[in-house]
């Protein structure tokens, strides 16, 4: 059978009834809404007294409380600043209709909301699953997520985007077709540069519509801010992205030892150098990122969509300046790569070892700064393991989807793939 022949089948076969058919979708919608709400009701309930809950979210509401008295958003950029680019201030405005008592409750509705919609997406574009069968397992896997990764219940605890970013990518990437592709990344792109990532990957792949509409939306969206915030979108630009203040801001962090990004495990142990300055950690950044994004591009040319997502978006997070735990928000989705790739793939092995490294809570043993020194030796060592476990679990899924997809000539392209199948002739090579 070709490689034309594999891909084509699962269009022309019909699909195997599922426990869901037998579920009415009125049913599976109920069922769907009422998982999210009783999610959102338990763990608003359980973060709520803890230490530190929903600190990143009141953080956001403290700096629309600035902006409304000083006009400049940036003006305190303390640990809790707002980092986002002027865009984000225009999409993270709703949150002041949010009374404050209520703002955790709603933001906790909203990530679970999200998260249950990407499995949702994934379940009918990967698994070819029906409405009620793919709400079904969209719930399920919205129920173990936060139990089994830090990461998803990370989100929730600190009130974060992750799981609006991957809904976003993940709709964008799978579901939307044709002129609005595109609209949903420059949005994800405004509030977090790291998914413009997916920008730059349009234009390898010569996708130049859906880059084109991308920074479209990046740009009418930043010139909508900068009408309304004017101070603030000409402080952001003059002293965070220009000025570094944001890369400075970071890099002072004792806590930044917790970070998965590429060129911070060279300020832990064993290594001990400190951090590369701001030159050498972007040649370090840039390095990884291409590696990753050719192993992308190879699994995008073999027709493995949701694999060139989600290998893109481990690029996008590892290459940032610092990567927090719920950056890795998108990780169940790794879940779903042997219906792509199948079981006997090392990039499907390796993906399986990522899902297990990271089900444990390392975060517990991510002790940073002087505390390290006055640890139990054992103690120290399983410290060092936590603070580099992530990273090199996802350099090890880069590594294998490199050395399984490194793009040769004999593949052809998506696009021709699909102009041979609707008999336009055969696809010549991709050069």
């Amino acid at each position: 059978m070709t490689l034309l022949d594999d891909h084509a089948a699962p269009a022309r076969s019909a699909r195997r009834p599922s426990l869901g058919d037998a579920v009415p979708l009125w049913a599976a919608v109920t069922l769907a809404v009422a998982v999210v709400l009783v999610e959102s009701a338990l763990y608003f309930l359980h973060i709520r007294h803890q230490t530190g809950a929903f600190g990143d979210l009141m953080g956001r509401v403290t700096n629309f409380e600035d902006l409304k008295s000083s006009g400049n958003i940036y003006t305190n950029f303390a640990i809790e600043g707002f980092t986002y680019p002027p865009g984000g201030i225009l999409l993270l405005c709703p949150i002041v209709l949010v009374p404050v008592a209520y703002v955790g409750a709603a933001w906790t509705v909203g990530a679970l909301g999200c998260l249950l919609l990407s499995f949702y997406f994934v379940d009918r574009q990967v698994l070819h699953l029906g409405d009620s069968a793919a709400l079904l397992l969209a719930s399920a896997l919205t129920i173990v997520s936060p139990i089994l990764w830090s990461s998803v219940y990370d989100v929730l605890f600190w009130g974060q985007v992750g799981a609006a970013l991957t809904l976003l990518v993940v709709a964008d990437l799978l579901v939307v077709r044709g002129s609005m592709q595109g609209v949903l990344v420059g949005l994800a792109t405004t509030l977090k540069i790291y998914p413009g990532v997916f920008i730059v990957v349009w234009l390898v792949r010569r996708q130049y519509r859906q880059a084109v509409v991308a920074i479209t939306t990046v740009a009418v969206t930043t010139a909508v801010a900068f009408v309304f915030w004017y101070d603030s979108s000409v402080s952001f630009f003059h002293n965070e992205l220009v000025g570094n203040q944001e890369l400075a801001h970071f890099s002072t962090y004792t806590t930044a030892q917790s970070s998965s990004g590429v060129d911070d495990i060279f300020f832990r142990p064993p290594y001990f150098l400190g951090h590369l300055s701001a030159t050498n950690a972007m040649v370090v950044a840039v390095l990884v990122g291409l590696v990753g994004l050719v192993a992308a591009f190879g699994a995008w040319r073999r027709g493995h969509e949701l694999t060139a997502m989600t290998l893109t978006l481990v690029v996008s997070t590892i290459s940032s300046p610092i990567a927090w735990n719920h950056y890795f928000v998108f990780l169940p989705l790794l879940l779903f790569v042997p219906k792509e790739l199948g079981w006997r793939s090392w990039t499907t092995y390796a993906a399986y070892f990522a899902l297990a490294v990271n089900v444990v809570p390392w975060h517990r043993w991510q002790l940073a700064g002087a505390i390290q020194i006055l640890m139990p030796a054992g103690q120290r060592h399983l410290s060092w393991v936590a603070q580099n476990a992530t990273l090199v679990s996802m350099l090890l899924l880069i590594a294998a989807a490199t050395a399984e997809f490194w793009p040769r000539r004999s593949v052809t392209s998506p696009r021709r793939r699909r102009a041979a199948e609707h008999g336009e002739g055969e696809p010549a090579l991709t050069r």
